[in-house]
């Protein structure tokens, strides 16, 4: 849930700290408030009283990924329209399986964390303001 006035609160699961602390650092670049926790079970016990405006969860975490999690969260009706985003090896079969589990959308973690940063604050923007085919255009400078 957004606020008007207020930054989107992130929540990014993954077990690799470094990895997490790199993105979380370039979430917050791109202006989100942001928690990180590293065990996909005690982020679930968070959403009843810290609901996010997003997740950002791996989808190879030992005990629950994106996949189970996008399961478990979308059968709740309270956050049935949570933003699920996963985060794995970027194979083609990967981004299948998060799009079939319920995952809102895919990102390759091996890209840069300042490009997924970017690309998470695109998927808020375009859900907050439904998709505008004039983002797909390059931004012309007048002259």
């Amino acid at each position: 849930m957004m606020l008007p006035g207020r930054p989107a609160k992130i929540l990014v699961i993954d077990s690799n700290v470094y990895f997490s602390k790199r993105l979380t650092d370039a979430l917050k670049r791109e202006g989100f408030e942001v928690k990180a926790c590293t065990q996909a079970s005690f982020a679930l016990t968070t959403l009843e009283y810290d609901s996010p405006s997003a997740i950002l969860c791996s989808t190879n975490m030992r005990e629950m990924g994106a996949l189970e999690m996008a399961r478990i969260i979308h059968a709740d009706p309270m956050n049935a329209a949570l933003l699920i985003i996963a985060l794995g090896d970027g194979s083609q079969r990967a981004l299948m399986e998060a799009f079939q589990a319920g995952c809102d959308d895919y990102i390759d973690r091996h890209l840069a964390p300042a490009v997924i940063a970017t690309h998470v604050k695109n998927i808020i923007v375009s859900k907050n303001n439904g998709f505008q085919p004039t983002q797909m255009c390059p931004r012309q400078i007048p002259a």
